[in-house]
This record gives C-alpha cells, structure tokens and sequence, in this order.
C-alpha cells in the first residue's frame, strides 16, 4: 500500500500533441509496482485543453474545481 500526499507527487507538464496549459501527478502507477492500474491527476489552467484524444480502457473523470467541457 502507498500513502502519499498530492503536494509530494511532482509536477510535469502534459507531453501531448495540442495540449496546453496542463500538468500531470501520477500519484500511483507502474513505477510503484500497479502494472495494470495508474491514478493521474491533471491539472488545466483556466483556457487550457487537452485535445481530443480516445484510451484503450476505462477511465474516470473527476473534477475537482472549475469546469470544462468533456467530449464521450
């Protein structure tokens, strides 16, 4: 089990073709030993965007503050 807190998972910025204005945390992932299961955390600054993009499995969208506009 991992306990950690968001303020001690680094910041980078989002390294995705059109994305703009956003960092990504992984607070759990591959490196901490979750070969199939990553829990990232983005954050958009306001007028920032991610472009539209599709995954291969589920994943949540869950905001926190803010809002934004979600294409399914």
């Amino acid at each position: 089990m991992k306990i950690t807190s968001l303020d001690q998972i680094p910041s980078v910025p989002m390294q995705m073709e059109g994305a703009v204005g956003v960092v990504k945390q992984v607070p759990l992932g591959k490196a901490d030993g979750a070969p199939n299961f990553s829990f990232r955390v983005f954050t958009i600054i306001p007028g920032g965007n991610t472009p539209y993009h599709i995954h291969d499995a589920e994943h949540l969208n869950y905001i926190l503050a803010g809002e934004g506009v979600l294409v399914d």
